[in-house]
């Protein structure tokens, strides 16, 4: 399960002008996260949360505006984990038709969560990647921890409605 992931760029501010050679920018930014067991470290959500409520998704949240995508990630992760990583490597994208809706980042170090301080109204799990098909998580997390499992980069949803 430990593929590689391809290297992105550091990614252009959103107020830069349009470049062909650059991706991109996500609406989400994600991070998949191991503790030294190699299990993945997951945020259960709480149970009145607009999105993805009741289920597990990997830590991570929505760009704000002027905001550049690794300054998303570890400003998210800072929030909900109290915890900045070293370094984050794109490892998946997910495609609504020709719309980026979230980009997914490897990031280390590893650590164990006792290194954590989960936000008050989220929960921590950590689980083996081969529990994952039994486990409560959110749809579109399901397909991307799939396909990272699977050495795929790249998720396009069908129905891009």
């Amino acid at each position: 399960m430990s593929g590689a992931c391809p290297a992105i760029p550091r990614l252009p501010p959103t107020g830069t002008s349009y470049n062909p050679g650059m991706p991109p920018l996500p609406e989400y930014c994600c991070a998949v996260i191991s503790d030294p067991r190699g299990w993945l470290v997951l945020q259960l959500r709480p149970a009145l949360s607009a999105h993805a409520a009741d289920q597990l998704t990997c830590f991570g949240g929505r760009r704000e505006e002027g905001e550049d995508a690794l300054s998303c990630l570890m400003r998210e992760l800072d929030e909900e984990l109290g915890w900045r990583p070293h370094s984050a490597t794109a490892c998946c994208e997910l495609w609504k038709g020709a719309r980026l809706v979230a980009r997914f980042y490897r990031v280390l170090p590893v650590v164990a969560c006792s290194a954590f301080t989960v936000e008050a109204d989220s929960h921590l799990i950590a689980a083996p990647w081969p529990s994952l098909p039994g486990l409560p998580v959110s749809p579109w997390h399901r397909l991307v921890l799939d396909a990272i499992a699977h050495g795929r980069t790249r998720i396009v949803l069908e129905n891009a409605g």
